[in-house]
C-alpha cells in the first residue's frame, strides 16, 4: 500500500517538488527542484520524468537482476537505478544550457524501488528515504549537505547544526553538473516495514524521536495528510512532499532468519558505532553458513580469512588439543582474521549443528572502502578490542608473576585467531 501528497506550503508561491508513484514498477521518488524563473519545478519534473522512463526502459534487467534465489544479483538492480539518477542529471544539465534562464537548476532525488526481493535506493541531496521498523525508525540516506558534511567531520555539533544561517545549502543535486555521485543501498524488507520518502519541507520539522511515535498513533493511510499539515503548522517554509509505503505484514521463515541475523551483527560490539544504514550495507556483504557436529571452522597454525557470528548451536575453542572454551548462540569469534594475515591462535570445531554469520577480510575492505566513515569507526573499534586483549593479557602474567603460578594462556586467545 503507497499513499502520497505533496504541498506548496505557506510562505512559497509555487510547488518545486515534484513525486513519483508507479505501483506497476514498485517505484516511488521524491524531488525538490532549485533555481529562479519556475526553474526548480522544471528540474524536479525532468528528473521524475526521465528516471521512469530509464525505468520502464531497463525493465527485463531489473526484473531478472532482481529476482529472489540464486540468480539475484542486486549490485545490477543498483547499477540501474544509477544510470537512471544519471541520465536525470544529464537531461536537466543540458537543458539548463539551452535557456540562460534555467542555467543552473536542479534537483535533489530520493528514490525506492521495492520488489520481492527487497528494497532498493538511489539518492542525491537532501531529500530522504527513511525505514521505520518494529517500532525504531532509521534514516537511510545521508543529506549531501554543508551542515551535514560538517557534523560527519566532527567540525559541527548535531546540537548546533539547526542553528546554521546556511543549513539548507546541498553539495550535490541533479543538474548542476552533467554528472553527478550518486549513492546507493539495497536491503532486505521484513514483514511490516514502512517507508517514508520525503522533502526537506518536511523533515525540516521532525523533531529527534518524532516520526516513530507519529507512526504508532495515526492509520496509515492518514499519515502523508498527518505529516504534510504538521510541516505547515510549525511555518511551512518550503515545499512539502511525502510518499508512506508499508510492505504487506505476513511473517515467513526467512524473514525470521533476516531479522535474526541483523539482531547478531547489531550485538556484535565490533560494530556497536556502526548506525543502521551502515549495518544494512555490511550485512549486504555476509553470508549464512550452516556446520555440522564436528566440522572445523578454524584451524590452529593455519591462515583465515573469516569471522563468525555465531546464530545459534555451540562450538569448541581449544588449543593444542586443550579444551579452552564453549561458545554459545550470540559469540563472536576469529575478527583477528579480518585486519591479520597471521595464522590462527586456537581452532575452533561445532559442537553441535551451527548456524553462522559468516564475514570475509574481501568484504569487509570493500565495507571501508565503499564508505570511509563506516570505516573508520570500524577500525576504531578494532583498537579498542586489541587495546582491551592487551591490557588483559598483561594483568594475567603479571597475576601469573606475582603468585609464581605455572604458564597461563590469556584469554585473548579465546577470539580464535
Amino acid at each position: 500500500m503507497v499513499w502520497s501528497k505533496t504541498d506548496v506550503g505557506r510562505k512559497r508561491d509555487h510547488n518545486e517538488d515534484a513525486v513519483l508513484v508507479a505501483p506497476e514498477l514498485g517505484l516511488y521518488a521524491v524531488a525538490d527542484g532549485m533555481g529562479g524563473h519556475a526553474a526548480g519545478e522544471v528540474a524536479s519534473a525532468l528528473a521524475i520524468e526521465t528516471v521512469k522512463g530509464w525505468v520502464e526502459r531497463e525493465w527485463s534487467k531489473i526484473e531478472q537482476a532482481g529476482a529472489p534465489g540464486p540468480q539475484h544479483q542486486p549490485s545490477i538492480v543498483l547499477e540501474v537505478l544509477e544510470e537512471a539518477l544519471q541520465a536525470a542529471c544529464q537531461a536537466i544539465y543540458s537543458a539548463a544550457q539551452e535557456d540562460r534562464q534555467r542555467h543552473g537548476m536542479g534537483t535533489t532525488l530520493s528514490l525506492l524501488l521495492a520488489n520481492a526481493s527487497g528494497a532498493y535506493i538511489a539518492h542525491v541531496g537532501d531529500t530522504r528515504v527513511y525505514l521505520l521498523r518494529e517500532g525504531e525508525c532509521h534514516q537511510l540516506t545521508i543529506d549531501h549537505s554543508l551542515v551535514n558534511e560538517q557534523v560527519r567531520r566532527g567540525r559541527l555539533s548535531r546540537k548546533d547544526a539547526g542553528k546554521v544561517r546556511y543549513r539548507n545549502v546541498i553539495t550535490r543535486a541533479l543538474g548542476i553538473q552533467s554528472q553527478v555521485r550518486v549513492d546507493t543501498l539495497h536491503l532486505d524488507v521484513l514483514p511490516g516495514d514502512r517507508f517514508l520518502i520525503c522533502s526537506d519541507g518536511l523533515h525540516g520539522y521532525l523533531r529527534a524521536g518524532e516520526l516513530q511515535s507519529l507512526v504508532g498513533e495515526a492509520a496509515a493511510e492518514h499519515m502523508v495528510d498527518l505529516l504534510v499539515d504538521l510541516a505547515n503548522e510549525r511555518g511551512g517554509k518550503d515545499n512539502i512532499s511525502a510518499v508512506y509505503l508499508q510492505v504487506a505484514d505476513d511473517e515467513q521463515e526467512a524473514a525470521q532468519e533476516l531479522r535474526r541475523r541483523m539482531n547478531m551483527i547489531r550485538k556484535a560490539s565490533l560494530f556497536r558505532y556502526l548506525n543502521y544504514r551502515e549495518l544494512v550495507q555490511l550485512m549486504n556483504r555476509t553470508y549464512i553458513k550452516t556446520a555440522q557436529p564436528g566440522e572445523v571452522l578454524i584451524e590452529e597454525n593455519l591462515i583465515g580469512e573469516e569471522m563468525f557470528l555465531l546464530v545459534d548451536g555451540r562450538v569448541e575453542v581449544s588449543k593444542g588439543g586443550q579444551q579452552l572454551a564453549l561458545l554459545d548462540a550470540g559469540a563472536a569469534f576469529g575478527e583477528m582474521a579480518l585486519i591479520d594475515n597471521a595464522p590462527r591462535s586456537a581452532t575452533v570445531k561445532a559442537l553441535t549443528q551451527a548456524r553462522l554469520v559468516v564475514i570475509s577480510r574481501k568484504q569487509f575492505y570493500d565495507t571501508i572502502k565503499g564508505d570511509p566513515a563506516s570505516g573508520v569507526k570500524l577500525l576504531w573499534s578494532f583498537l579498542q578490542v586489541l587495546s582491551s586483549r592487551l591490557r588483559n593479557t598483561d594483568e594475567q602474567l603479571q597475576k601469573a608473576k606475582e603468585s609464581s603460578a605455572v604458564e597461563v594462556e590469556p584469554d585473548w586467545i579465546l577470539s580464535a585467531d
